[in-house]
């Protein structure tokens, strides 16, 4: 056979040889692109595409409808990896399910062991991970709930999330690193993801101890049969150290179990007294399990925040009763100081939102609004006409209430103006008697602050010293505005979890009912119901 036909058998061989592997992966992105546009996954527990198609359809379209997480039929060790991690998901405070994870891990161990796949479950595989890779991704990066739909007014800038290319490059390289990048950056977080596991494990123990309901109110030396199993509750949350010498009684509620109550009621927001009464048996019955959601519901509200905060900027934790001012990117507070805040027995909920801090007024007129007037100043001028008077009172011209600057002024002696559809700012109150009680609603919505001098300090700058500021709200102008040199952000948060930088974990009491409200949303999230 002469040698040029000898070549081009050979040529012709090796084409036929390779034409039905080409023709296989045309199969594949056939059936790739037919799942892509019937927008229907048969398998993924949300099987609706309509959310992610449009997206979806790019990626494979850029791919020529190839898969990108097969490669010679079987899964791609990125695809594996990001698997794991999905199947992982509630270290972070996720749901596996949510992405599909057992059913993908499953997929993937048959691709792995039967005979070649069909077309139709190699393409039904490509495009589930894509899809489960881009709800996780979303998640995570952004939260599970938009806090808006729930009434929560979290206004931060737009975090801009390229779910097309999240998914190209999580199946090019380096997943786990790339996945880890999607989680809020805030130190809280990593302190909360390590709470979670700590917690799950308490919550997991068979021997976790059930406080009696009709538990009589305790002192220290006092004796009791549910002391014992105080004792171990103590000792399981940490509050006690293990190994702590029992008392030779061991019904005594002796000083160093009243010790480790102290620490437990320090960490649920409560007055330190070691007494169990009401409040502190309220919260030794806490399920553990609940604890968990608190922390898991901690993390999601951690999503809604800005990728990155400003150089200063200011949060208020409603339920926990605190201000905390940050400066310079520092991972701990500049200040850090008690506040009050709406009540909720009135409702008048401090309202949960982000706005900027631009000016501070010192010796503020406080003009009464409406309702106020109506429900409280009115009914007590019925009583006594020279309440006005005897508050420093008066009508202004346009016949509204007001209150003229001075000590006894309810906003104090300065205010602190962040403009919102809210009209909530923060001020100084000559109540500061309150500031004493662990528990501190007792507002009409605006946040009062314990010490305002060190406030205005860190938003007003150099050139502010503490004699000055002092000077103008005792002595100055009234009505004095002085403008920011750059707006301050604030943000009005509510969390029920707080994870301090040495580990110790922090619970307080859902006072406007906002964690239940959040967790309805999530359980709601995929029905199209809101709340």
């Amino acid at each position: 056979m002469p040698l040029v036909r000898l070549l081009a058998v050979v040529v012709a061989g090796l084409v036929l040889g390779a034409a039905p592997a080409a023709r296989a992966r045309d199969d594949t992105a056939a059936a790739i692109r037919a799942v892509v546009e019937s927008g229907v996954h048969p398998w993924l527990h949300q099987s609706a595409l309509r959310e992610f198609q449009p997206t979806v359809r790019a990626i494979y379209e850029g791919e020529s409808w190839k898969p990108i997480w097969l490669d010679d039929d079987e899964p791609t060790d990125e695809a594996k990896e990001v698997i794991a991690h999905l199947t992982a998901a509630a270290v972070w405070g996720l749901e596996p399910k949510d992405y599909d994870a057992d059913r993908l891990q499953w997929e993937s161990e048959r691709l792995q062991t039967k005979p070649r796949p069909t077309d139709a479950e190699a393409g039904n595989f490509d495009v589930g991970m894509t899809v489960a890779v881009m709800r996780y991704a979303a998640e995570a990066y952004l939260g599970r709930v938009d806090p808006h739909q729930l009434g929560f007014g979290i206004d931060v800038p737009p975090k801009p999330l390229d779910l097309a290319r999240t998914v190209k490059d999580l199946a090019a390289g380096s997943p786990e690193e790339r996945l880890d990048a999607l989680d809020p950056p805030f130190p809280l977080f990593g302190r909360l993801v390590v709470a979670l596991a700590e917690m799950r494990a308490v919550a997991g123990r068979s021997d976790y101890p059930v406080i009696p309901a009709d538990l009589p109110k305790l002192r220290e030396g006092d004796r009791h049969p549910a002391v014992p199993e105080i004792r171990r509750l103590m000792t399981i949350l940490r509050d006690l150290p293990a190994g702590a010498p029992p008392p030779r009684n061991a019904t005594r509620y002796d000083a160093t179990l009243a010790a480790a109550v102290r620490r437990f009621q320090e960490r649920h927001g409560r007055t330190a007294d070691a007494v169990i009464g009401k409040s502190t048996l309220q919260d030794l019955r806490v399920p553990p399990q609940h604890r968990v959601q608190q922390i898991e519901l901690a993390m999601e509200r951690l999503r809604w925040l800005p990728a990155q905060f400003a150089d200063r900027f200011i949060v208020v934790n409603v339920p926990e009763f605190r201000l905390r001012a940050f400066d310079t990117g520092s991972e701990t507070p500049r200040l850090s100081m008690g506040v009050v805040v709406g009540s909720a027995a009135r409702e008048n909920e401090t309202p949960i939102l982000q706005a900027d801090m631009r000016y501070v007024i010192f010796r503020p007129i406080w003009t009464v609004p409406d309702e106020i007037t109506k429900k409280e100043i009115q009914p007590k001028l019925e009583k006594d006409p020279t309440y006005l008077a005897k508050q420093n009172m008066e009508y202004d011209s346009a016949g509204r209430i007001r209150q003229l600057p001075g000590p006894n002024n309810s906003l104090g002696l300065v205010k602190f103006i962040l403009p919102n559809p809210y009209q909530v700012y923060l001020h100084d109150t000559p109540s500061k008697e309150l500031f004493r009680r662990s528990r501190r609603d007792f507002s009409h919505g605006c946040i009062r602050v314990a010490d305002p001098v060190a406030l205005a300090q860190f938003v007003l700058g150099d050139g502010w010293d503490h004699a000055r500021i002092v000077e103008a709200m005792k002595n100055g102008p009234e009505r004095n505005r002085v403008d920011l040199a750059a707006p301050v952000p604030v943000y009005l948060l509510y969390t029920t979890a707080v994870v301090d930088p040495d580990g110790r974990i922090y619970f307080y009491e859902d006072i406007y009912n906002y964690d239940a409200r959040l967790a309805r949303g999530l359980v709601n999230r995929y029905s199209g119901t809101a709340l």
